[in-house]
């Protein structure tokens, strides 16, 4: 379930916006967000909820009270089209100090820059807006995309973790971390 943050502003860069998803958003997100290649390097294929977008707005327990959330999860909107092309976020917020970065995009806009573009924006709203001090980001080696998209960022590589598990994939990946003090 799409929870909503507590604070998620509206981002902007030359082709993109980056806003909190809604329901609405559903109808876009069906067309790209199950797809199983959008997930080869996630260790699991799409989830039902994945296929089936409408879902990721539905609260299966209602009458829970839950905590605001610190994550912050954007759905990456082209100005072209006006439709959700991707999602981004900065989540596992641990106090308000540290998060992990992940994205998913279309694979119809894979190779156009879409990922380097929204997240040097959110590199700049996390190290100018909030308190986070480090961004943490994990590749699998074989990625060569995300990996290019993190160094083009300007992540530093942190090392390599051999034959390890990445979400629920055993594979070989690299660290990454950009820390305040990297923030030009």
């Amino acid at each position: 379930m799409i929870r909503e943050c507590s604070w998620i502003p509206t981002l902007e860069t030359e082709r993109l916006f980056l806003r909190e998803l809604t329901a609405d958003d559903a109808v876009d997100l069906r067309k790209w967000l199950g797809q199983d290649i959008v997930y080869k390097y996630w260790g699991r294929a799409a989830s039902k909820g994945e296929k089936n977008p409408e879902l990721l707005f539905i609260d299966p327990r209602p009458n829970v009270k839950r905590k605001p959330s610190h994550d912050f999860i954007w759905g990456i909107v082209s100005k072209e089209n006006n439709k959700v092309i991707g999602i981004i976020e900065v989540f596992d917020v641990e106090n308000d100090r540290l998060g992990n970065v992940g994205y998913r995009i279309d694979p119809a806009f894979w190779n156009n820059g879409i990922c380097t573009e929204a997240l040097n924006r959110v590199i700049k709203f996390i190290f100018s807006e909030t308190k986070i001090d480090r961004l943490h980001a994990e590749a699998d080696v074989e990625n060569a995309a995300s990996n290019a998209v993190l160094k083009k960022c300007g992540f530093t590589h942190e090392g390599c973790i051999r034959n390890g598990k990445m979400g629920g994939r055993y594979c070989t990946y690299n660290i990454y971390g950009y820390i305040r003090e990297d923030f030009k």
